[in-house]
């Protein structure tokens, strides 16, 4: 049997969906700490590159900067674009 990051999406649609069917029958709830670590788990297998992350605060504003550039990847300030997705970090208050 294949480990969890080296299924097909299929395969592991099918383990899924076979796992809710069961924890449905057994008592009508799916643990969801244990449904969000696999899911967690099949993401990580697919990661490529890791880029981390400095943080600075810089007037009450976040500012990020990356080890490392990549072409996929945008970094400027407080946002990071990735494919048609824009993230936004703020500071949050206290």
């Amino acid at each position: 049997m294949d480990t969890i990051t080296q299924m097909s999406d299929e395969q592991f649609a099918e383990i899924i969906d076979g796992y809710i069917s069961q924890a449905a029958t057994s008592n009508g709830e799916i643990p969801a700490e244990t449904f969000t670590d696999l899911l967690r788990q099949r993401v990580e297998g697919k990661v490529e590159e890791v880029v981390n992350l400095a943080v600075q605060i810089n007037n009450q504003e976040v500012v990020l900067m990356p080890d490392h550039d990549l072409p996929d990847i945008v970094v400027n300030g407080n946002e990071i674009f990735v494919g048609k997705h824009r993230f936004v970090l703020h500071l949050s208050p206290v």
